[in-house]
């Protein structure tokens, strides 16, 4: 039997962050799925089993707090990595009060990133776990 590794989805409007992400991720034994909008994103066949988010806070047409919201809806919810260009005090308060994994400055530290998705994807089995 096989195992296959984690899906990381990245949902950005800028073609170098998609690649960047995608080559650090795919480097480190993770599949990725790479989305130009939130709108093609939600149109996709996504799962959340297993699977992490990697969306820009902002981007036109829905932002990244936006597809959050619709994310954390969903069952199971796929926990959500946001990042940003900037870094004011709002922004930071915006994407913690949306319920996100973690927040990242853009440019991100790519050893951080990986160990937030970690994380994320760790925290998300154990709250899709019976209680028994």
């Amino acid at each position: 039997m096989t195992c296959v590794p984690p899906i990381v989805y990245i949902v950005d409007d800028d073609l170098s962050v998609r690649r960047g992400f995608a080559r650090l991720l795919q480097v480190a034994g993770l599949r990725v799925q790479s989305f130009a909008s939130a709108e093609s994103f939600l149109d996709a066949d996504t799962r959340g089993n297993d699977a992490c988010v990697v969306v820009d806070i902002h981007m036109e047409g829905l932002s990244g707090t936006e597809l959050q919201e619709r994310l954390a809806a969903r069952k199971p919810a796929i926990p959500v990595i946001m990042i940003s260009a900037g870094d004011a005090p709002e922004i930071r308060k915006v994407a913690q009060r949306s319920g996100v994994a973690a927040f990242f400055r853009k440019p991100v530290d790519g050893q951080a990133l990986l160990d937030a998705i970690y994380w994320a994807l760790a925290e998300s089995d154990q709250a899709s776990e019976p209680q028994g």
